[in-house]
């Protein structure tokens, strides 16, 4: 007897928006009336889907209600893998989840459901449910990509920084980089970076808090093995940190490192950065801070 198929894959990217009062604590939206509402009855954290070249925190704003321009503060990512049924055949979703956080005060029609930790909000039930989500997005001209990438801004005890080189015929050749990259279908960013900053560095690193988030869009393929001709891309920042460092060196093989060294603060003014790096550093600089 033959094995089943596969499930045939796909990714998807939705942004949430959680209103908090002056005590950092998220305000939900109320509770369904009827207790067998869909999808798990009781209380959803409401969101809207990131299509192709949108910006994840306009999406989170739309989602919540919040004025255009709302200042939003970049709190999480989680991944979600769904198992769906269709008459195509079984589908293996993955979902990255953005979350951000904005004042109750910013906030034209409050919530008024309950007052929670964040991390508790962050975990309920999220919508698009996965299966509100497994339509494709029309078919785009020419060859496109869309992809979702983590970065690391890699301290150790000293305060040092890591950095890797880009290789030459990669985008932003020469210029050093903040360790990451794309995050692989199933895989979780905070996970993802920590494989990169091991195949790109040779460091053992903890991930912790997430930064920010940007999002690009570009005419030019992130990798010169890769036949598109516009990508699309979430980048994600997260501090990760170094406990017990070593000599770094790149251990992938042709891949896009071409060297990696820490860096003391001091030495960051004469290097050539790239702008992963340069806007991961500017938004510690603008007050995000290393937040664990």
């Amino acid at each position: 007897m033959a094995a089943p198929a596969a499930p045939r894959t796909a990714r998807r990217v939705t942004a949430h928006l959680l209103w908090t009062d002056p005590q950092g604590r998220a305000v939900l939206p109320p509770s369904p009336d009827d207790p067998d509402a869909p999808p798990h009855g009781g209380e959803t954290l409401p969101g809207g889907r990131v299509r192709y070249g949108e910006d994840p925190a306009q999406v989170a704003r739309t989602a919540a209600g919040a004025p255009p321009g709302t200042p939003l503060t970049p709190r999480d990512v989680r991944t979600e893998l769904t198992l769906l049924h269709s008459a195509e055949g079984p589908l293996e979703l993955h979902t990255d989840r953005l979350y951000y956080t904005a004042p109750l005060a910013a906030c034209p029609a409050p919530p008024t459901g309950r007052r929670v930790p964040l991390r508790a909000a962050a975990a309920l039930p999220a919508l698009p449910a996965p299966a509100d989500l497994v339509e494709e997005e029309p078919a785009r001209p020419g060859r496109s990509l869309r992809r979702l990438a983590a970065y690391g801004v890699v301290t150790d005890p000293a305060g040092r920084l890591l950095l890797s080189l880009i290789a030459p015929g990669f985008p932003g050749e020469n210029t050093w980089h903040l360790p990451g990259g794309g995050v692989d279908h199933g895989e979780n960013p905070r996970a993802a970076l920590r494989r990169e900053i091991a195949e790109e560095t040779d460091q053992d690193a903890g991930v912790g808090a997430l930064i920010t988030i940007t999002h690009h869009s570009s005419d030019r393929p992130p990798d010169p093995r890769t036949p598109t001709t516009q990508t699309y891309a979430v980048w994600t920042f997260f501090h990760a940190h170094v406990a017990d460092p070593g000599t770094p060196r790149v251990t992938e093989v042709e891949g896009s490192t071409a060297d990696c060294a820490w860096f003391t603060t001091e030495e960051l003014a004469d290097l050539p950065l790239s702008r992963t790096a340069q806007e991961g550093l500017a938004a510690i600089a603008a007050g995000a801070g290393l937040r664990g």
